[in-house]
């Protein structure tokens, strides 16, 4: 089965150079790239992915509120966080917005493929940098509200 992603990101060289790196991924297919969380909300109806891959910090609406969004719309469709920062407090705010994962950028290239698979699976996954342990952990901080 392959697995149909979306890319977020408002820095159209970080979303060509994700697409690099999935298009040698046979069970993977980007199926479209957006620049803002806006535009996230428009195109899934559309494309249909399994999985977003959403920055966090977009123009327009955040990462957050277009995750918010996106699982009181499309519950269906699994989100992972992705954001230069690993501090925690921002992680647990795309958690409770409803992400299943997160992934620090510096990591993306050489986790993406395996977080898109298990989060495609129903299954949390976090960058090893942000030492999450589990969900738990994450439920118990308080998000806080983004720009």
């Amino acid at each position: 089965m392959t697995i149909r992603v979306l890319l977020a990101d408002d820095h159209a060289l970080f979303r060509e150079a994700l697409r690099m790196v999935l298009e040698l991924t046979p069970d993977i297919e980007v199926v479209a790239e957006v620049e803002s969380g806006l535009q996230v909300l428009a195109q899934v109806a559309h494309s249909r992915p399994d999985v977003v891959c959403m920055d966090l910090n977009m123009p327009g609406l955040n990462g957050v509120d277009a995750t918010r969004q996106l699982q009181t719309d499309h519950p269906a469709v699994k989100v992972i966080g992705l954001s230069a920062h690993a501090d925690l407090p921002r992680v647990a705010a795309m958690y409770h917005a409803g992400a299943m994962g997160y992934m620090v950028k510096g990591q993306v290239g050489a986790e993406l493929p395996g977080a898109i698979r298990q989060v495609a699976q129903n299954q949390n996954f976090f960058s090893a940098e942000l030492q999450v342990n589990n969900v738990a952990e994450l439920a118990s901080i308080i998000a806080p509200q983004l720009p």
